[in-house]
């Protein structure tokens, strides 16, 4: 169960969206193989279709912090840099997740 949910605000410039996207993609199928992660999703404002949420779930802080400096991420950041034109990022700490049972109707 993941302690540590980050919150990702990202714009992104209109012209770049769909290599955004791809390259978000990309990268998500890396992360969501390591140990440590939890999950992750890239969500679309559905008041501006330049900016982005992602969410990602990690074990811990610690985790976190050494995934951030991992080469991987770092060439991620790299590219995703002339892309941008702000966001910001939020650590949260799960104090209760809910999810529906494994095999529940909806």
């Amino acid at each position: 169960m993941p302690t540590l949910r980050v919150l990702l605000q990202l714009e992104i410039k209109p012209e770049r969206r769909e290599d955004f996207e791809a390259l978000w993609t990309s990268h998500a199928a890396y992360v969501s193989g390591l140990p440590d992660n939890g999950g992750q999703s890239l969500l679309r404002r559905a008041d501006n279709p330049c900016g982005y949420v992602i969410t990602t779930d990690w074990a811990g802080t610690a985790e976190f912090r050494a995934f951030e400096q991992s080469e991987a991420q770092q060439e991620y950041l790299k590219q995703l840099w002339p892309m941008r034109v702000g966001g910001s990022v939020t650590l949260l700490d799960v104090v209760h997740d809910v999810r529906p049972p494994v095999g529940a109707a909806r």
